[in-house]
Parts: C-alpha cells; sequence; structure tokens
C-alpha cells in the first residue's frame, strides 16, 4: 500500500451503520434489546446515557467485539461479524505501547498491514504533526501528559485513513482545560475527513458541541435520537436531561 493509495482511501465516504432489533449481553444479563439505529455516512453521532445503560456495549458492537444475540448490526451493507481495518476504536485508555514512541505508535495500524517503513513514516509524520506533537514525536509515553497521550492516540486511530471512528469517552479522564482543548483538536480534525464518528459520553455539553445528533440510551434501548444543529442549544440540553 502506498501514501498516494492512502490519500485516496481518505477521500472515501464514511461507513453508515444500521442496528435493526439488535440485542446484547454478557453471560446470562441483557444490555440492550431490540435497538433501532441508523447512523449516515460522514456524521457525528454522540450517544448519551447514565452509568450502565449500555453505551460502551453499543460501541463493541459497532466495533465488532461484541456479537449481537439477536438482530443484525451492518456496517455499510455488510454485517458485522469481528473487528475491521475501516473502523478504528479510540478509548478513554490510550493503550500505548510503552516501549514505542510516539512516532512508533502512530505507524503502528500500518506496520499490522503491511505498509513500506518509507510510506508509514510519511503518514506517520504527517498526523503528529496534525495533532500538535511533532517536537514530541520520538518520546515515549512515560514521558508525555495525559493530553498528550490521547493526541497521539488520535493520530494512530486516523493514519489508517478508516471510514469510521468509534470512541468511547476518550476525553473523560481529562481535566476540564485538555478536555476543551481536545474537543477542539477533534473538531478541527474531522473538518479534514469524512469518517463517520461514533462517540460515547456522559458529557451532555460535549455531545451538543461534537454531534449532529445524539442518541440518547434508555434502560435498555435507544429511548430517542435528537439533531442538535440549529435549535436552540439550552432546549436540547433540557430535552435530553429530560430523557435521560
Amino acid at each position: 500500500m502506498t501514501l498516494t493509495g492512502q490519500r485516496v482511501e481518505a477521500g472515501r465516504t464514511g461507513l453508515s451503520f444500521r442496528l435493526d432489533g439488535a440485542g446484547f449481553g454478557y453471560g446470562n444479563t441483557t444490555v440492550l434489546r431490540d435497538v433501532a439505529l441508523d447512523v449516515a455516512p460522514g456524521e457525528v453521532m454522540v450517544v448519551v446515557g447514565a452509568s450502565g445503560s449500555g453505551k460502551s456495549t453499543l460501541l463493541r458492537a459497532l466495533a465488532g467485539l461484541l456479537a449481537a444475540r439477536e438482530g443484525r448490526v451492518l456496517a455499510g451493507e455488510e454485517p458485522v461479524t469481528g473487528p475491521g481495518a475501516e473502523r478504528a476504536m479510540v478509548f478513554q485508555d490510550d493503550g500505548l505501547l510503552p516501549w514505542r514512541t510516539v512516532r512508533r505508535n502512530v505507524e503502528l495500524p500500518l506496520a499490522i498491514r503491511k505498509v513500506s517503513r518509507r510510506e508509514r513514516a510519511l503518514a506517520a509524520t504527517e498526523w503528529i504533526e496534525r495533532v500538535g506533537l511533532t517536537e514530541a514525536a520520538e518520546r515515549l509515553p512515560r514521558e508525555l501528559s495525559g493530553g498528550m497521550r490521547q493526541r497521539v492516540q488520535l493520530a494512530r486511530a486516523l493514519v489508517g485513513a478508516p471510514r469510521a471512528v468509534l470512541m468511547d469517552e476518550p476525553f473523560g479522564a481529562l481535566d476540564a482545560q485538555t478536555r476543551a482543548d481536545m474537543q477542539r483538536l477533534l473538531l478541527d480534525v474531522l473538518r479534514d475527513t469524512s469518517a463517520t464518528v461514533v462517540f460515547v459520553t456522559h458529557d451532555v455539553d460535549e455531545a451538543l458541541l461534537l454531534a449532529d445528533r445524539v442518541a440518547v440510551l434508555g434502560r435498555t434501548g435507544v429511548k430517542t435520537v435528537l439533531e442538535t444543529r440549529g435549535g436552540p442549544r439550552e432546549a436540547l440540553r433540557e430535552r435530553i436531561l429530560k430523557e435521560l
């Protein structure tokens, strides 16, 4: 695979998702049932809900890390049967490999896909610059702040030009200022990609800042889906809080 090939991939449309009567659980416990949700290509769908409502379970299902017990989970027109390179995950725990530098952590998805050393170095350099870490490219994770580590994780997720990025409360452990900085960075980065984003958070204000639409989870499934663009922010905030 060449860098030119990656740029072609980056120009593809985002990946749509559909959950059709889907149910999920662990062992004898059902977490979500009869879930119906459509995510359009290229949109930012933010999922909010109370603790234990199944936000992370839903994201794991879209990532192919948890099979549906009933119903269907589709990415594009294809059933989700496991993880895939078109779907990248970003976690609250950055999961950086401690023995690899920033550059080598960012390169990792491309190395796994057997991209040439030269091409992955070029792609990693571009993304490291885009997330503002050029001066830290040769540092190890232990030498980075929490916000810097999350920037590395974001670059690592996007370097392979995925069609969808699935984000599980990635900024939840950051202090308020760093969290605001990461939110602005994410919005800036998304302007240059067509990737679909499904973002899980418990923070309603974060949801309203980032989302095109917000899906509110109840005890066992999706209670409502709300458009966020064009409406009064405070009224939307109050409606989401009421649904929670």
